[in-house]
């Protein structure tokens, strides 16, 4: 039997170790303020209860870093990638269906370009979100967006297509900050940027996914009549309801998820959002019971909750455009403008600039530049006469578009690793698309495609760009700085698309210098953003 006489040696030891360990947290300043009450040794499932004050971001280092995390994480990719699907595979979609639906050219643009327009109501989101909670905010969203995303596959014609496309990227749009503002929130400063970096990269995966679904799912032959629906069931429906449901999986994830601690603090709501802290250390493997903090610092504006809707608008808005928040305002929406278009611009005419690269290889490796292959002659002057309407998509175009995703997806899990030197990181992914802009027109075929590639490779950044707007905005505007800023970026991605595909047919030379101009811009903006710290121990 273990007597007491024999345990007084190992008590004094732990009582003196935990009494040391007090003394760290005050002479390291883990804590901004440390009151310890009480000191009790871990003795018959005992554990130490320090009564502290902290800081928000010191407060949730404390909760540890295991489970919770990582299945945060998985809810927030789960949504990332449905919201990248219901909007950038819907020009799969579109293209399939345009037999079916009896689409003309016109209408196929008007379709594809549906999810942009979408994004326009980010600003509400960003509101709903910073007055009502990031929790609510996701899952009414996600699970809205996918019951329009699946009436999308149920379109009669290109009217009714539209207006369901739409109205579910309005909602399932929000995913993209939404996601961004809670992953950040509810991860401590250490692994932080490396999650967003992932959150990231499964963005960009996203491609990938759909192009390999249309590659299994497409090829499927059949016509199933529905007489009471007045519609023929066709494998591009099929696929429609298939990349729709993530959006519902991503909802139903986050119900068993708690809300933002740092909402709740903001709020005014200390107590709750020292619960919702006690049960992420809990479910991070802590004893239960032993979570050390006892109250929260806040050291941004409370959120009130007695001002009228109008009130509340205008406080949540004009701060971000004026002092001292100014500054962060342009020079962040500037760089995410920046990295979103240099990369969506490009995408939309990537399938067909690969599909007349490998027409040029097979006609010999003449002496050209990138330009003079691509837009010499009438390969742009399409001729309507002997239009034959085709719902299959090439495997040339499925093939590049999942290595594409591919490609990104390993590189941005690649860069997460140092994702601690963001700026960094974005300082190389700006300099290497510039780069890429000015050497794309070289005379030397593979070196052209590989060049075109990468002066993409700016979405990389955008994972930089998102961990900034977490640290440099108080958590009252965080979300719908966030929203606007995308909701901003989207704007000139579709004005650049617009302006890119009217010029480079006969500028073509003089788009791509142009085009590197503005990316090197934004090295210059970027340099004045904060220097890239070390992780608290």
């Amino acid at each position: 039997m273990v007597t007491d006489d024999y345990l007084m040696p190992i008590n004094t030891m732990m009582a003196a170790y935990y009494g040391r360990r007090a003394q760290d947290y005050m002479e390291e300043g883990t804590c901004a303020q440390v009151n310890v009450q009480t000191v009790t040794m871990e003795r018959d499932g005992e554990c130490q209860c320090d009564k502290t004050t902290c800081s928000y971001d010191e407060a949730v280092e404390l909760t540890g870093h295991g489970k919770y995390n990582y299945l945060l994480l998985l809810a927030c990719c789960v949504i990332m990638n449905a919201v990248s699907m219901d909007m950038f595979g819907f020009s799969v979609i579109v293209t399939t269906s345009s037999c079916d639906l009896q689409l003309s050219l016109t209408e196929i643009g008007v379709l594809a370009s549906t999810p942009f327009a979408g994004v326009v109501l980010a600003y509400p989101w960003g509101y709903y979100a910073d007055t009502r909670g990031r929790k609510k905010a996701l899952i009414l969203s996600s699970s809205v967006g996918f019951v329009f995303a699946v009436m999308t596959s149920l379109a009669t014609s290109w009217q009714f297509m539209f207006v369901a496309k739409f109205l579910a990227s309005s909602f399932s749009s929000a995913g993209f900050t939404l996601t961004v503002t809670l992953l950040g929130e509810c991860t401590g400063q250490k692994h932080r940027s490396q999650f967003l970096f992932i959150l990231n990269s499964v963005n960009l995966a996203a491609e990938l996914v759909y192009f390999g679904l249309a590659y299994v799912i497409l090829p499927l032959d059949f016509a199933i009549a529905t007489p009471l629906a007045s519609l023929t069931l066709r494998s591009w429906r099929l696929l429609t309801f298939i990349l729709a449901l993530p959006l519902g999986f991503g909802a139903l994830m986050m119900v068993i998820l708690y809300e933002s601690p740092k909402f709740l603090a903001n709020r005014g709501d200390i107590p709750q959002a020292l619960e919702v802290l006690k049960k992420m250390y809990e479910r991070n493997g802590g004893v239960k019971g032993c979570y050390k903090v006892r109250n929260i610092l806040t050291g941004d504006d409370m959120v009130s909750t007695k001002l009228s809707f109008w009130d509340s608008l205008v406080k949540q808005t004009l701060p971000i455009f004026r002092p001292p928040l100014l500054w962060k305002t342009l020079q962040l929406f500037y760089l995410l403008a920046l990295l979103c278009s240099a990369n969506n611009v490009f995408i939309v005419l990537f399938p067909t600039i690969v599909n007349e690269f490998f027409s040029t290889l097979d006609n010999g490796w003449t002496d050209k530049t990138f330009c003079e292959r691509l837009f010499t002659g009438n390969n742009y002057e399409p001729t309507h006469t002997n239009y034959v309407c085709d719902d299959k998509v090439s495997n040339n175009t499925i093939y590049s578009g999942m290595a594409y995703g591919l490609f990104f997806w390993v590189l941005t899990l690649v860069i997460s690793t140092f994702a601690r030197r963001r700026k960094l990181v974005l300082m190389g992914t700006l300099a290497l698309a510039g780069i890429s802009c000015c050497l794309v027109n070289l005379k030397e075929p593979i070196s052209n495609l590989v060049f075109f590639i990468l002066l993409q490779s700016t979405c990389v950044g955008i994972g930089s760009i998102f961990s900034y707007f977490v640290d440099m905005y108080p958590t009252s505007y965080r979300g719908l700085a966030t929203g606007l800023a995308l909701m901003f970026a989207r704007q000139v991605s579709f004005v650049g698309v617009n302006i890119i595909t009217a010029v480079i047919t006969h500028n073509c030379s003089l788009t791509f210098y142009s085009w590197a101009v503005f990316i090197f811009s934004g090295i210059f903006v970027g340099w004045f953003l904060p220097a890239d710290t070390r992780a608290p121990k």
